[in-house]
């Protein structure tokens, strides 16, 4: 394959999975409001749960993505699938507030496991429209995401918890395709270049940290948005289908400004596409909480549009900044985020117990303003355009 010509073949395998393992992240806001009325949860239990899933599918990533560095270990990909979608379907035989959070800790494993090893084999396939290809990419997770909660909205309409079981059906299937599928992969993968240069010194460090800012700001943001819509809407007496029918819509309108944003911040450059998309997120969510009817779930798929890209386009600035290191790059890039983005779920839960969730959403309607003013301090050299194709060391990119 040219190192320059996109190998979308690769791409389309490993979105899959990333669709598969991020249908299970969006199950968990859905069952939210059904695990609070069935155990009787306040918003300070349900933000915890969100916190620790949220931890046992960041801190480990790093660690993850450095054994990706040193050596390809392309079987993460299949068992990231297994284990995520175990997890979550399991809690369709749970009985208690302890034995979700164990399942919701497994779950979360074969979350960390997946994104280092996927987002790094995703950057060497992408050729050289870096933000295309990983948007490409992204949006097989953005689409599971999405499915997610329609998913679990209609397993509990159907059959009630039990029937979470059902989520082993497609889970177990991509698992097995990506098994399979593993020996070509890892074929394809090594033909691609080793050596790359990369930026160095203090300008590297500052610009990789600011973006660490802006993501994991942004997932506070974002996972914010993701747990208490639907809590917003329970309180106001929506019925769960509808309730979980909103969140996906929130969530693939994400996958369709995602699948957009690659190529508009492949052209404009990627700190202009992040100051106009990240721009109008305080605006869109005020006039959301004002808004009613049709016109509030219109306003709610531009959101979703909107906030959703922010996390592609500055992996890619992360990954052209640190090429040396791509599965520790993702790991931390994702891993951080998710972390801290629960952190901040778990403390919006607090004070949704005590000031109330629609005082918490005007909250969340401000919030954006964090991750926007830290854009402006990246520097336009590392942010302009997508680098050409980097690599790994000779030991990653040979499987050594």
């Amino acid at each position: 394959m040219a190192h320059d010509t996109m190998n979308t073949k690769a791409l389309a395998l490993l979105g899959l999975g990333h669709m598969m393992v991020d249908l299970n992240t969006g199950a968990l806001p859905a069952l939210l409001p059904f695990l609070k009325t069935s155990l009787d949860l306040s918003y300070t239990m349900i933000g915890t749960l969100v916190l620790v899933a949220s931890l046992s599918s960041s801190l480990i990533q790093p660690l993850f993505g450095h054994l990706s560095d040193r050596s390809a270990r392309p079987w993460l990909l299949p068992f990231g699938v297994f284990a995520a979608t175990c997890g979550m379907a399991a809690i369709g035989l749970a009985s208690s507030y302890q034995s979700i959070l164990l399942l919701v800790c497994v779950s979360g494993i074969g979350i960390a496991s997946y994104h280092p090893e996927a987002y790094k084999t995703a950057y060497l396939a992408t050729g050289e429209k870096k933000a295309t290809g990983i948007s490409l990419f992204s949006v097989g997770g953005n689409i599971g995401y999405g499915l997610g909660p329609l998913a679990v909205a209609l397993c509990l309409t159907l059959f009630g918890q039990i029937g979470l079981l059902l989520l082993l059906l497609p889970g177990l299937l991509a698992s097995g395709l990506l098994l399979w599928s593993l020996p070509w992969l890892a074929r394809t993968m090594s033909t691609q270049p080793t050596t790359a240069p990369v930026l160095t010194g203090g300008t590297s460090s500052y610009a990789f940290v600011v973006v660490l800012g802006i993501v994991s700001l942004g997932a506070c943001v974002h996972g914010g948005l993701v747990t208490y819509v639907p809590l917003y809407f329970s309180a106001r007496g929506e019925n769960p289908l509808m309730v979980g029918s909103l969140l996906s819509l929130l969530l693939i309108s994400g996958a369709i400004g995602t699948l957009i944003a690659g190529p508009v911040s492949d052209r404009i450059g990627h700190k202009k596409f992040l100051v106009l998309s990240m721009g109008v997120m305080c605006p869109l969510i005020a006039l959301f909480l004002q808004t009613s009817g049709f016109t509030s779930i219109l306003v709610l798929t531009v959101i979703g549009m909107c906030i959703s890209p922010m996390f592609s386009v500055t992996l890619v600035i992360a990954q052209t900044l640190m090429r040396g290191r791509l599965g520790v790059t993702a790991g931390l890039m994702t891993g951080v985020g998710i972390g801290v983005g629960g952190l901040g779920v778990a403390i919006l839960g607090r004070l949704a117990d005590l000031w109330g969730v629609e005082s918490t959403m005007q909250l969340i309607s401000v919030l954006p303003l964090l991750p926007w003013a830290l854009v402006f301090l990246l520097p336009a050299t590392a942010t302009s355009h997508a680098a050409p194709l980097g690599g790994l060391p000779p030991a990653t990119a040979e499987g050594k």
